[in-house]
């Protein structure tokens, strides 16, 4: 389905034939357990908002518009295509509100807020009140995360790598929050890259993937992002994208479907093999895990990650009887806009998600995704670290020739 496409007419309209497949699915019901939440819930309010405006407010069409993670986890379910969260992105557009305007300033001026944000984050460490439901709370635990960075100590070393098999032009596409505060996590996957022989050239002047943009319901933001790097990918000579970020990896891979958004002949095909996940890359190598290796290592899989993931087999590789096992079902809760708009619920998500994995103080989880390390990070119970798959890795120096 298209993303910004109004729905028009009765042949339309997505077509709910009440299976309950979303239901299944959906981490909000889980979380909470009212179906009002759910994407069954949304569709048929929807529908009746489409049908008869009149019945409900400006109040209530933004709340609804506010009450969905975005995770798309119901459209990869959905028999029917059915894909809500594209809904309610169009709902969010045209009932924007106020925290959708900060959402936007808050990742398009991601280069200046947010390593100013990482160094509030570093004076509120400690001094945090306990946690809350609310969006001063939830946004300072978020910063004080911000500041911590890396906390992991490294246990997994690269012995060996076989040669890089990707076309020789690579760029690296690290994602807003690596670019502004996890630049370590550049760092490390550029040494990955040097190890395997690939030649990386200098990134472009990338935006923002535009995913947070679109799920927010910025759809003409979404579009302008996606316009500036598709043209800054096709100046540097349609390189291969390396990508260490599940979402921002989902954010470039949709560009296909945006409307608005013109491809040159045949350049659909080359945008879609050019995208590559860092650890599909890696996968080559051999690893060897350390004295500072924990006993048990948790792995978080994103919603929007690849199917299948590759950072969770680089993860079954590398850490070997230490993982736990995955069963992928579990949402973070970080949601984007949901955020500021209904913080209460993303913590609920995130309790449900702790309550399912149950790590031990001691325990480390692991993630793929810049977000998700985020939510994690905040939410994690005490004793309990959380990092991305990088920070396991010591950091590698190329060989000289």
């Amino acid at each position: 389905m298209q993303q910004d496409n109004d729905i028009t007419d009765e042949k339309q309209k997505p077509q709910c034939i009440l299976c309950g497949k979303c239901l299944e699915v959906c981490p909000l019901l889980a979380a909470t357990g009212r179906e009002e939440f759910s994407p069954r819930g949304k569709l048929l309010l929807l529908s009746r908002l489409a049908e008869a405006p009149e019945t409900l407010s400006e109040a209530d069409a933004e709340r609804l518009a506010s009450l969905c993670l975005t995770c798309g986890r119901c459209a990869k379910a959905c028999p029917q295509g059915t894909d809500v969260p594209a809904e309610v992105s169009r709902l969010r557009a045209k009932h924007p509100g106020f925290q959708r305007w900060l959402w936007k300033t808050w990742v398009e001026r991601s280069g200046l807020l947010w390593p100013a944000a990482a160094k509030l984050g570093n004076v509120l460490k400690g001094k945090l009140p306990g946690r809350s439901d609310g969006v001063a709370a939830g946004l300072a635990s978020k910063l004080a995360t911000m500041g911590l960075g890396g906390e992991l100590v490294p246990w997994i070393a690269a012995e060996s790598f076989d040669a890089c098999p990707q076309a020789p032009k690579i760029v690296l596409f690290p994602g807003c929050l690596a670019r502004s505060v996890r630049t370590d996590w550049t760092d490390k996957a550029l040494s990955l890259l040097n190890r395997l022989g690939a030649q990386v050239q200098d990134a472009p002047d990338w935006a923002c993937c535009g995913g947070t943009l679109g799920h927010a319901g910025l759809l003409e933001r979404q579009r302008e992002a996606a316009r500036t790097n598709v043209r800054a990918w096709r100046e540097a000579g349609r390189p291969s994208i390396v990508t260490y970020c599940a979402s921002c990896h989902h954010g470039l891979a949709s560009y296909m479907d945006l409307n608005g958004l013109e491809f040159e002949d045949g350049e659909v095909e080359v945008w879609t093999k050019a995208l590559v996940p860092l650890s599909e890359l890696v996968a080559c190598g051999r690893f060897g895990v350390v004295d500072a290796a924990p006993e048990q290592v948790h792995y978080h899989q994103p919603c929007h990650a690849p199917e299948p993931d590759p950072d969770r087999a680089w993860m079954t590789k590398a850490v070997g009887e230490r993982l736990a096992p995955v069963d992928g079902k579990a949402c973070c809760g970080m949601g984007g806009v949901l955020q500021m708009a209904a913080p209460g619920l993303s913590s609920q998500v995130a309790g449900n998600l702790w309550e399912s994995m149950r790590p031990a103080p001691g325990d480390q989880v692991i993630t793929g995704c810049s977000g998700c390390w985020l939510q994690l990070a905040s939410t994690a119970p005490e004793g309990v670290c959380v990092g991305h798959w990088l920070d396991l890795l010591q950091y590698i120096e190329t060989p000289t020739p």
